[in-house]
């Protein structure tokens, strides 16, 4: 008698040590997602792609300068559908060029403001999420333009687009080109952080106007119009404020519209379209309930209005992407195109006397560019490929000493799978969880962001759900098992399969999706990459959970047959 309750107890104290290690474990592991989580879209960023590595190659067509000067007029979050019915827009696109363009993957802000000055997209720039806070050492079109001593301003009401293209004040071996970028032997290339109080970098803008009160954007670009300078840059942030704030399908958004609408009016009020070009565009649109990133329609299709000198009123655009907007503003202003880019002249669009000599130009400089673009693309994949075998094998590994620690402890009766209670509760979190994910983060789409933030963030609140629901039906299912012990071995094993499965999951995500992240993760990809980080974190959180009322549990009922007196 004596030795079957010193087995009892025996055993007992060996379920709580099991349940007390695996909240230990599970909350390491928590930490570590949560980490891994959070950095995911810093992981994403390049700051040393290979065209940076690689000097511009810039090749002079020699056409004429069809306008004197150009001013290009970027509206945030601007969707193509709701840039009709405002009226100094439309009357551009009466006198002018009424097309659309597509934005690039990830459609967000930063990724899109290079993609538009200087022909790069996302994928090949390396600037990738709204996060991104080093200089962007690729050509553009201000480079280009001071390489043929033309004068450039900015008048924005948000201050990261002049941050985003510093120079340093001296040209380095690249200065035969006029780049202003010291690009060395691509290995020495190092960013500057866009934060550094301590960097010698000067502004790409000759006349650089940040003006954040409301009005300011008007008053700004209306100063700049009186000025001389060959080409102005103009960025207003208001409609995509309102986007975010109340989703792109909302009255507040289509009145943000109208009032950019009446300040780009006023600050174009005396551009003289007979001598100069204004081309209005936008760097995303903005799903119905607000949010952009993914590759909705109505978040990849923008406005390309062109008017004025050297454009040909009612041309039709064939295919035209953001990336075709910094060789066409060259063109008008008889420049050569920034040399990494990767977009072609708009020369449809263009009153070009050579049209020809504009395309040679460009297909030049696209051999290059495409080249250098596709080799490091290929160098990524192959060194992906070549690993691919000893991560599976690390997560393979990992999962079977996972699956013998659970043979031995399911024969010393510390860890139960109860078939019955793991059909109920290992559903309720993944289901839960990525239900909530494809029904409220728009099927799995970047554009789940409703507002500027983290994207491990907003999964984390349907993960936090998806929690609250798994360790409430643990506790529904383990009600009915009348033995501490086994309750509490039971409770492990839910402990043991759910984060098994998560950490499984997301073992296999790093496998085939390792950073860092060359060849850019598809859309979905891109949210369950960091949507499994989060899984393990929060399955980790509820095992706790479960597991510490478990124990709570078991020490008042044990605690009670000791004294049923108090």
């Amino acid at each position: 008698m004596a030795s079957r309750v010193a087995r009892a107890v025996g055993s007992t104290r060996q379920v709580v040590v099991a349940a007390v290690v695996l909240v230990v474990l599970g909350t390491l592991g928590a930490i570590q997602a949560i980490s891994a989580g959070t950095s995911f879209m810093f992981d994403l960023e390049q700051d040393k792609p290979a065209l940076a590595r690689t000097p511009p190659t810039i090749v002079d067509p020699q056409t004429p300068r069809l306008a004197r000067r150009v001013f290009l007029v970027i509206i945030d979050g601007l969707s193509y559908k709701r840039s009709y019915e405002l009226p100094y827009l439309d009357e551009l696109r009466r006198r002018g060029v009424d097309a659309e363009a597509s934005s690039h993957y990830p459609s967000y802000s930063r990724p899109n403001y290079v993609s538009i000055l200087t022909g790069v997209p996302p994928l090949a720039s390396g600037v990738r999420t709204n996060h991104h806070g080093n200089v962007v050492l690729l050509d553009s079109l201000m480079d280009r333009a001071h390489g043929a001593d033309l004068r450039v301003a900015l008048a924005t009401d948000y201050d990261v687009l002049p941050r985003l293209f510093l120079r340093p004040p001296h040209a380095g071996p690249a200065e035969d080109v006029d780049t202003g970028i010291d690009v060395g032997d691509g290995d020495d290339l190092e960013p500057t952080s866009i934060h550094d109080p301590d960097a010698n970098l000067v502004s790409p803008f000759d006349d650089a106007r940040y003006a954040p009160w409301p009005g300011g954007f008007a008053e700004s670009g209306a100063a700049l119009v009186g000025r001389k300078a060959d080409l102005v840059i103009m960025l207003v942030g208001a409609v995509d404020a309102a986007g975010h704030a109340r989703g792109g399908d909302s009255p507040q958004y289509r009145d943000a519209a109208v009032s950019a609408d009446r300040a780009i009016a006023r600050a174009l009020a005396r551009v003289d379209l007979s001598q100069d070009a204004v081309i209005v565009t936008a760097d995303h649109g903005h799903t119905g309930r607000g949010g952009h990133g993914g590759v909705e329609p109505e978040v990849m299709t923008v406005p390309l209005i062109l008017a004025g000198a050297g454009v040909v009123p009612g041309a039709p655009a064939r295919d035209a992407r953001l990336i075709d907007i910094a060789p066409t503003v060259s063109a008008l202003l008889g420049i050569p195109a920034p040399g990494h880019g990767l977009g072609r002249t708009l020369d449809e669009l263009l009153q070009l006397p050579n049209k020809a000599a504009r395309e040679t130009a460009d297909q030049q400089r696209l051999v290059a560019t495409h080249a250098t673009v596709a080799a490091a693309d290929a160098r990524a994949a192959t060194d992906v490929l070549e690993h691919r075998a000893e991560r599976l094998a690390l997560v393979l590994g990992g999962a079977l000493l996972a699956i013998v620690l659970a043979v031995v402890l399911y024969r010393r009766n510390v860890l139960r799978l109860r078939p019955r209670i793991l059909a109920i509760t290992l559903p309720a979190f993944f289901v839960v969880y990525y239900g909530l994910i494809g029904t409220f983060g728009q099927r799995f789409s970047p554009s789940l962001l409703p507002a500027n933030g983290q994207m491990a963030t907003q999964l984390a609140k349907y993960g936090v759900i998806g929690a609250i629901v798994q360790v409430l039906a643990n506790l529904w299912e383990l009600r009915g098992v009348r033995s501490l012990s086994d309750r509490l071995a039971a409770a492990n094993g839910i402990a043991w399969a759910t984060m098994m499965i998560s950490m499984v999951f997301a073992g296999f995500m790093w496998a085939f999706f390792p950073p860092p992240y060359v060849n850019l993760p598809g859309p979905f990809m891109l949210v369950m990459i960091p949507a499994v980080e989060v899984a393990i974190a929060c399955a980790a959180v509820q095992a706790a959970l479960t597991l510490g009322v478990e124990l709570i549990i078991f020490a008042a009922r044990a605690w009670h047959r000791v004294h049923p007196a108090l």
